[in-house]
């Protein structure tokens, strides 16, 4: 069994850096973004209304956070994939693994120590061995803790798998652009002047 849970993690280490690799052809093989005329000076008198206005409408493609969940819930990682964030599909596959293959062990040597002090309850020693109990004792101890472990993750995954669905169609693009805009003023202050405007 631990044998298997290293080569598991071995797998996972090779396995990162290819869905990280993925993810960079993915995302090379997207369509390529238009700049903004946001990020040249507009002048007085320049301002072009499409310039302006480019980015009023636009939206990207998204992901179904329902879908997600019900995923990651069905099986652990499966939402990150749906989501195409590949690289964290091989680390919740692989501590879930880890965290099962313990709980596996752990549970067997409890029920294996539990039965040994049974038997070491004789007349003769009526509170049985106390090596055997303490062993009884750390392997249920461990059983339950990386129960815990893999309760914590399958719930960390299903919700990080909402998460990455709803911002699926955030911009994080390059886009941090300033314009410089004229502006006819206002009643209290009469006559053109400049404006600045953010975009991100």
């Amino acid at each position: 069994m631990r044998r298997a849970v290293r080569s598991v993690f071995a797998a996972t280490l090779i396995a990162l850096p290819v869905a990280l690799f993925s993810q960079d052809i993915r995302d090379s093989a997207a369509v390529p973004r238009v700049p903004h005329p946001d990020s040249a000076f507009v002048l007085p008198g320049k301002a072009s209304a499409n310039q302006l206005d480019s980015t009023v409408g636009r939206k990207g493609p998204t992901k179904s956070t329902s879908t997600a969940m019900l995923m990651s819930a069905i099986f652990p990682g499966g939402g990150q994939f749906y989501n195409q964030s590949y690289w964290k599909v091989p680390i919740v596959g692989g501590l879930g693994v880890y965290f099962i293959a313990e709980l596996l062990y752990n549970n067997r040597m409890y029920k294996d120590y539990r039965s040994q002090y049974s038997e070491s309850i004789t007349p003769d020693l009526p509170s049985g061995d106390p090596r055997l109990l303490s062993l009884r004792d750390f392997y249920h101890d461990e059983r339950d803790k990386f129960g815990w472990y893999f309760l914590i993750l399958y719930v960390v995954n299903i919700a990080d798998a909402y998460v990455d669905a709803s911002l699926f169609d955030f911009d994080v693009g390059e886009d941090l652009s300033l314009r410089i805009m004229p502006d006819a003023g206002t009643r209290e202050a009469p006559g053109p002047r400049l404006g600045l405007r953010l975009t991100f």
